[in-house]
């Protein structure tokens, strides 16, 4: 039962993670990749 919810917080935090990340990429994402293209 224990190795069960450890797989499902595991799951839950991977998942918390990756929309995290989405969510920022979709905040800033695009606006670093532009200031960047400009100074390069």
């Amino acid at each position: 039962m224990s190795s069960t919810w450890y797989w499902l917080g595991g799951a839950a935090a991977t998942a918390l993670l990756l929309a995290l990340a989405w969510w920022g990429w979709q905040r800033g994402g695009l606006a670093l990749m532009q200031l960047g293209m400009s100074i390069c």
